[in-house]
């Protein structure tokens, strides 16, 4: 028996109401990058999803990760927080453009010299 979110839904049925549609089992496995085979013999899994799965999932869908992590047990909301709260965010603006001269004509290339010897 595969995992089931907290409502006991299976991943295709998740799937189905968070994106308000029929999504083809197709679109599952293109996502995942499986065969069709391998999809149908993995969804019987019990440890499908796994994390990864989730990501591909998540990223194909425009979903979130995280919410669909907490979703099935692999992660707990305070676990997430607590993630968010360990991780310093930082924002690197640019102060100056420097203008780099790129060569229009092959002409005007010329070797590396800090590139090794061919």
């Amino acid at each position: 028996m595969p995992r089931t979110d907290e409502n006991g839904r299976q991943l295709k049925v998740l799937l189905d109401y968070l994106l308000d549609g029929d999504i083809d089992a197709k679109d599952i496995y293109d996502a995942l990058g499986t065969s069709s085979s391998t999809y149908y013999r993995r969804v019987k899994e019990r440890d499908y999803p796994n994390a990864e799965e989730l990501r591909l999932v998540a990223t194909r869908f425009g979903l979130s990760y995280p919410d669909l992590q907490v979703r099935f047990g692999l992660m707990t909301r305070e676990e997430v927080q607590q993630y968010m709260d360990s991780t310093p965010f930082t924002v690197a603006t640019i102060n100056t453009v420097t203008a780099t001269h790129i060569p229009v004509k092959l002409s005007e290339l010329k070797p590396r010299l800090d590139a090794p010897s061919l």
